[in-house]
């Protein structure tokens, strides 16, 4: 393929098209009629020699070199309106809105003194959180439908980049009066109880199960839940115990009736990270919010 004799704008309305499922969508995302962008698919067939799109009764699905194409194609476009851009950002007069990855964790601990942050060095930015509880990164930095992501993760894609933030120690939790624990939480009696858990998928075990293992016991998982935010009062209502991150602790057994104790086992700390694209990674906008989030995380 030339890229010399190809129209540029065919890899937006490509990218629109992916994204939106439709042709009008796609059109009205892009400003430009649906006749206009019917056209731009018809030009994008021939130029690849393939349907790219098929109808089906939910809207337009990709074809297999469609898929193909989507990162790429996305990651090119990215990389270009970097490098249009104004390469100075001034907080105090920009007006644009980033969008973040977190968990309810994240949010829970960064969210507040990140907004105060910003409203007060850069008052028209606007956040967007998107919610993600994976310990793994998700492709909307890839696809360019989020600035960064800040949390837990394991390891980090290609073409990707991260900065450690800090380290979250774990405590353990129930419920005062809790008819097993009285003056100090031994192995045993953890071990015995049943646990409440955060989790994502149905099986998964974590580094406390392992810790258990290590020292010749297990534990018994009564409840599996999918936002840490849920754990303190279900265990402050209930006789489970569960552990979970000290800055989530502290503050609900200062609200619940709750008691916290040490781990009775050694526990590793879990690292806390933000992750972004290379394609992103000189933007002055998105290393001022990085740097903002640095500066947040130094302090809590």
């Amino acid at each position: 393929m030339n890229i010399t004799a190809t129209n540029l704008n065919l890899f937006v309305a490509f990218d629109a098209l992916v994204t939106h499922s439709s042709v009008s969508r796609a059109a009205q995302h892009v400003g430009i009629t649906q006749s206009a962008m019917s056209s731009s698919l018809r030009h994008l067939r021939g130029l690849f020699d393939d349907p790219l799109f098929l109808r089906s009764s939910h809207g337009l699905v990709p074809t297999p070199r469609a898929l193909e194409l989507a990162v790429p194609v996305r990651e090119a476009l990215r990389l270009l309106e970097c490098s249009l851009r104004p390469r100075v950002f001034d907080p105090a007069t920009a007006s644009r809105t980033f969008v973040l990855i977190a968990s309810d964790y994240i949010e829970f601990v960064l969210l507040a003194p990140l907004v105060a942050q910003i409203a007060r060095h850069a008052p028209g930015v606007r956040l967007r959180v998107l919610a993600w509880g994976l310990h793994q990164i998700p492709d909307h930095l890839a696809r360019g439908t989020a600035d960064l992501m800040v949390g837990f993760y394991d390891n980090v894609p290609s073409h990707h980049r991260e900065l450690f933030l800090f380290e979250e120690r774990y405590a353990c939790i129930v419920r005062k009066g809790h008819p097993l624990v009285r003056g100090k939480l031994t192995l045993r009696t953890y071990a015995a109880l049943k646990h409440v858990m955060v989790s994502q998928h149905a099986a998964a075990t974590s580094g406390i199960d392992r810790a258990l293992a290590e020292l010749g016991h297990t534990r018994e998982i009564s409840l599996r839940v999918s936002h840490v935010l849920n754990v303190p009062t279900l265990v402050a209502r209930t006789d489970l115990v569960a552990a979970l991150s000290r800055r989530v602790a502290e503050p609900f057994a200062r609200l619940l009736p709750l008691r916290i104790f040490e781990p009775p086992l050694p526990l590793r700390a879990s690292r806390v990270g933000m992750v972004w694209h290379d394609s992103v990674h000189e933007d002055p906008a998105h290393r001022w919010l990085r740097g903002v989030v640095t500066d947040v995380c130094a302090r809590l």
